[in-house]
């Protein structure tokens, strides 16, 4: 089975493999200001997944442009579903992982989660001292 992977920058990755293309990320486009891959999230035009890391603009942007120009069903947390369906993405082209789940792409390809967090610990405060515990003003902890 051959296999390709090409980087589009950021976190994001186009998997070619088993027969399909996956979208690991879908922050492809750039603001003006910021050199990008040459080519937009509207361009894509071959995708039969999207597996998006986390919910910041820059792994979800665009993922709803090349899922609803591919028909590419979206893996992501359910923060991402929500975002998703919010522009209008189907919930039946997406799946919710929160960690744990192996999800079968098809042709021996499958993908699995890992439960994580991943968020902006200093959302309302001030950044701490390099020595003090991070927990964030939100209080989360592992």
């Amino acid at each position: 089975m051959a296999t390709t992977l090409d980087w589009y920058g950021c976190a994001t990755f186009r998997l070619r493999t088993g027969g399909l293309t996956i979208f690991l990320d879908a922050y492809i486009d750039r603001v003006a200001s910021a050199q990008g891959p040459g080519v937009r999230a509207e361009d894509i035009d071959v995708c039969d997944w999207i597996i998006v890391g986390h919910s910041h603009f820059d792994h979800l942007y665009g993922a709803e442009r090349i899922a609803r120009n591919t028909g590419a069903r979206i893996i992501g947390s359910y923060e991402t579903v929500r975002v998703m369906e919010a522009t209008g993405i189907p919930l039946d082209q997406m799946i919710c992982v929160s960690g744990g789940e192996t999800v079968e792409l098809g042709d021996g390809v499958r993908v699995s989660a890992f439960p994580s967090q991943h968020s902006c610990v200093w959302s309302h405060a001030q950044m701490g001292q390099p020595d003090e515990v991070c927990i964030g003003d939100l209080g989360v902890t592992w």
